[in-house]
Protein backbone atom coordinates (compact mmCIF):
# COMPACT_ATOMS: atom_id res chain seq x y z
CA UNK A 1 0.00 0.00 0.00
CA UNK A 2 3.10 2.22 0.55
CA UNK A 3 4.50 1.39 -2.63
CA UNK A 4 1.27 2.33 -4.62
CA UNK A 5 0.69 5.65 -2.26
CA UNK A 6 4.33 6.44 -3.36
CA UNK A 7 3.65 5.71 -6.81
CA UNK A 8 1.10 7.69 -7.43
CA UNK A 9 2.92 10.84 -5.80
CA UNK A 10 5.47 10.86 -8.12
CA UNK A 11 3.19 10.17 -10.98
CA UNK A 12 1.25 13.40 -9.51
CA UNK A 13 4.57 15.23 -8.90
CA UNK A 14 5.77 14.77 -12.47
CA UNK A 15 2.63 15.47 -14.38
CA UNK A 16 1.79 18.43 -12.59
CA UNK A 17 5.54 19.55 -12.91
CA UNK A 18 5.47 19.97 -16.62
CA UNK A 19 5.65 23.64 -16.94
CA UNK A 20 3.40 24.28 -19.35
CA UNK A 21 3.53 28.22 -19.11
CA UNK A 22 7.14 28.00 -20.09
CA UNK A 23 6.94 25.39 -23.28
CA UNK A 24 3.98 27.60 -24.55
CA UNK A 25 5.76 30.84 -24.01
CA UNK A 26 8.62 29.57 -25.68
CA UNK A 27 6.61 27.54 -28.94
CA UNK A 28 5.14 31.74 -28.96
CA UNK A 29 9.09 32.62 -28.83
CA UNK A 30 8.87 34.55 -25.59
CA UNK A 31 10.48 32.71 -22.14
CA UNK A 32 8.23 33.64 -19.53
CA UNK A 33 11.40 33.64 -17.11
CA UNK A 34 13.20 36.82 -18.49
CA UNK A 35 9.83 38.75 -19.00
CA UNK A 36 7.63 40.92 -16.45
CA UNK A 37 7.98 38.71 -12.98
CA UNK A 38 9.92 36.32 -14.24
CA UNK A 39 6.91 33.68 -13.12
CA UNK A 40 6.00 31.05 -15.54
CA UNK A 41 2.16 30.75 -14.27
CA UNK A 42 -0.47 32.52 -15.74
CA UNK A 43 -0.65 35.91 -14.64
CA UNK A 44 2.78 36.31 -16.37
CA UNK A 45 1.46 34.76 -19.30
CA UNK A 46 -0.89 37.46 -19.69
CA UNK A 47 1.29 40.05 -19.52
CA UNK A 48 3.66 38.39 -21.63
CA UNK A 49 1.81 36.48 -24.22
CA UNK A 50 -1.86 38.00 -23.89
CA UNK A 51 -5.06 37.34 -22.23
CA UNK A 52 -5.98 34.25 -24.94
CA UNK A 53 -2.54 32.20 -24.12
CA UNK A 54 -2.74 33.48 -20.22
CA UNK A 55 -5.93 31.61 -20.04
CA UNK A 56 -4.60 28.68 -21.87
CA UNK A 57 -1.73 28.12 -19.50
CA UNK A 58 -4.07 28.89 -16.51
CA UNK A 59 -6.74 26.01 -18.04
CA UNK A 60 -3.46 23.66 -18.43
CA UNK A 61 -1.99 24.44 -15.31
CA UNK A 62 -5.55 23.62 -13.82
CA UNK A 63 -5.97 20.26 -15.27
CA UNK A 64 -2.87 18.84 -14.94
CA UNK A 65 -2.91 19.19 -11.44
CA UNK A 66 -6.53 18.45 -11.13
CA UNK A 67 -6.55 15.16 -13.04
CA UNK A 68 -3.77 12.98 -11.09
CA UNK A 69 -6.30 14.66 -7.98
CA UNK A 70 -9.54 13.18 -9.65
CA UNK A 71 -7.95 9.82 -10.64
CA UNK A 72 -6.51 9.43 -7.02
CA UNK A 73 -10.15 10.31 -5.73
CA UNK A 74 -11.36 7.65 -8.18
CA UNK A 75 -9.12 4.82 -6.81
CA UNK A 76 -8.78 5.88 -2.83
CA UNK A 77 -12.02 7.47 -2.25
CA UNK A 78 -14.13 4.72 -1.19
CA UNK A 79 -11.28 2.83 0.46
CA UNK A 80 -9.78 3.04 4.04
CA UNK A 81 -8.06 6.42 4.57
CA UNK A 82 -9.44 7.65 1.23
CA UNK A 83 -9.05 11.50 1.68
CA UNK A 84 -6.24 11.52 3.80
CA UNK A 85 -4.19 9.34 0.53
CA UNK A 86 -6.14 11.76 -1.93
CA UNK A 87 -4.81 15.16 0.04
CA UNK A 88 -1.14 14.02 0.12
CA UNK A 89 -1.32 12.79 -4.07
CA UNK A 90 -2.88 16.30 -4.26
CA UNK A 91 0.38 17.88 -2.13
CA UNK A 92 2.54 15.75 -4.24
CA UNK A 93 1.14 17.68 -7.02
CA UNK A 94 1.32 20.92 -5.73
CA UNK A 95 4.84 20.60 -4.97
CA UNK A 96 5.51 19.48 -8.90
CA UNK A 97 4.83 22.54 -10.04
CA UNK A 98 6.41 24.49 -7.17
CA UNK A 99 9.72 22.31 -7.34
CA UNK A 100 9.38 20.94 -10.82
CA UNK A 101 12.59 18.47 -11.24
CA UNK A 102 12.35 19.81 -15.16
CA UNK A 103 13.37 23.16 -13.74
CA UNK A 104 16.00 22.44 -11.04
CA UNK A 105 12.87 23.23 -8.79
CA UNK A 106 12.41 26.62 -9.46
CA UNK A 107 8.80 26.48 -10.46
CA UNK A 108 5.12 28.55 -10.32
CA UNK A 109 3.58 30.14 -7.54
CA UNK A 110 0.64 27.16 -7.09
CA UNK A 111 -2.41 28.98 -7.29
CA UNK A 112 -3.90 27.54 -10.54
CA UNK A 113 -2.73 24.16 -9.17
CA UNK A 114 -4.47 25.10 -6.13
CA UNK A 115 -7.80 25.85 -7.82
CA UNK A 116 -7.86 22.51 -9.70
CA UNK A 117 -6.98 20.28 -7.05
CA UNK A 118 -10.19 21.93 -5.21
CA UNK A 119 -12.11 22.05 -8.10
CA UNK A 120 -12.22 18.29 -7.81
CA UNK A 121 -12.51 17.90 -3.73
CA UNK A 122 -14.58 20.65 -3.01
CA UNK A 123 -15.86 22.25 -6.13
CA UNK A 124 -17.77 24.74 -3.91
CA UNK A 125 -14.99 26.11 -2.10
CA UNK A 126 -12.93 26.58 -5.05
CA UNK A 127 -15.73 28.88 -7.21
CA UNK A 128 -16.20 30.77 -4.11
CA UNK A 129 -12.40 31.40 -4.13
CA UNK A 130 -12.56 32.04 -7.65
CA UNK A 131 -15.22 34.95 -7.19
CA UNK A 132 -13.14 36.15 -4.64
CA UNK A 133 -10.37 36.54 -6.95
CA UNK A 134 -11.66 38.00 -9.69
CA UNK A 135 -13.68 40.72 -7.29
CA UNK A 136 -10.11 41.49 -4.99
CA UNK A 137 -8.07 41.68 -8.82
CA UNK A 138 -10.71 44.52 -9.93
CA UNK A 139 -10.93 46.34 -6.95
CA UNK A 140 -6.97 46.30 -6.93
CA UNK A 141 -6.11 45.70 -9.78
CA UNK A 142 -3.16 43.27 -8.02
CA UNK A 143 -3.11 39.34 -9.04
CA UNK A 144 -1.19 38.73 -5.76
CA UNK A 145 -3.55 40.22 -3.42
CA UNK A 146 -6.29 38.52 -5.24
CA UNK A 147 -4.59 35.01 -4.78
CA UNK A 148 -3.86 35.46 -1.37
CA UNK A 149 -7.23 36.54 -0.26
CA UNK A 150 -8.97 33.43 -2.28
CA UNK A 151 -6.46 30.92 -0.41
CA UNK A 152 -7.85 31.73 2.42
CA UNK A 153 -11.34 32.05 1.73
CA UNK A 154 -11.08 28.31 0.20
CA UNK A 155 -9.66 27.52 3.79
CA UNK A 156 -12.74 28.84 5.45
CA UNK A 157 -15.22 27.61 3.04
CA UNK A 158 -13.83 23.89 3.75
CA UNK A 159 -13.60 24.36 7.37
CA UNK A 160 -17.23 25.57 7.69
CA UNK A 161 -18.81 22.96 5.30
CA UNK A 162 -19.63 19.85 7.29
CA UNK A 163 -19.42 17.33 4.01
CA UNK A 164 -15.70 18.51 3.46
CA UNK A 165 -13.44 15.68 4.87
CA UNK A 166 -10.70 17.20 7.65
CA UNK A 167 -7.80 16.11 5.64
CA UNK A 168 -8.94 18.20 2.75
CA UNK A 169 -9.17 21.26 5.23
CA UNK A 170 -5.83 20.68 6.12
CA UNK A 171 -4.56 20.48 2.72
CA UNK A 172 -6.10 23.49 2.07
CA UNK A 173 -4.63 24.93 5.04
CA UNK A 174 -0.92 24.01 4.42
CA UNK A 175 -1.73 24.93 0.55
CA UNK A 176 -2.56 28.34 1.77
CA UNK A 177 0.43 28.50 3.83
CA UNK A 178 3.05 27.47 0.23
CA UNK A 179 0.59 30.33 -1.59
CA UNK A 180 1.28 32.60 0.98
CA UNK A 181 5.21 31.82 0.95
CA UNK A 182 5.78 31.68 -2.79
CA UNK A 183 4.22 35.46 -2.72
CA UNK A 184 6.31 37.28 -0.14
CA UNK A 185 8.39 38.91 -2.67
CA UNK A 186 4.95 40.37 -4.32
CA UNK A 187 3.67 41.53 -0.86
CA UNK A 188 6.90 42.68 0.12
CA UNK A 189 6.97 45.39 -3.16
CA UNK A 190 3.06 45.97 -2.52
CA UNK A 191 4.24 47.51 1.39
CA UNK A 192 6.95 49.05 -0.37
CA UNK A 193 4.22 50.76 -2.74
CA UNK A 194 1.95 51.81 0.13
CA UNK A 195 4.83 53.13 1.95
CA UNK A 196 5.85 55.47 -0.81
CA UNK A 197 2.49 56.60 -1.25
CA UNK A 198 2.30 57.29 2.35
CA UNK A 199 5.63 59.51 2.16
CA UNK A 200 4.40 61.48 -0.60
CA UNK A 201 1.44 61.89 1.37
CA UNK A 202 3.41 63.33 4.30
CA UNK A 203 5.58 65.32 2.33
CA UNK A 204 2.81 67.10 0.56
CA UNK A 205 0.93 67.86 3.66
CA UNK A 206 4.46 69.19 5.16
CA UNK A 207 4.49 71.91 1.69
CA UNK A 208 0.95 72.55 2.70
CA UNK A 209 1.14 73.89 6.37
CA UNK A 210 4.96 75.59 5.77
Amino acid sequence: MILELLLWMLGAYLLAGIPVGLLIGLARGVDLREVGSGNIGATNAVRALGKVWGLIVFALDVAKAGVPVAAALHHFGDGPGGPQKVAIVALAAILGHLFPIYLRFRGGKGVACAFGVFLVLAPKAALVGLLVYVQTLWLTRISALGSLTAALVIVAVVWIDPSVPFAYVVLAAGLAGLIWERHRPNLERVFAVAREARERERELEREDSA
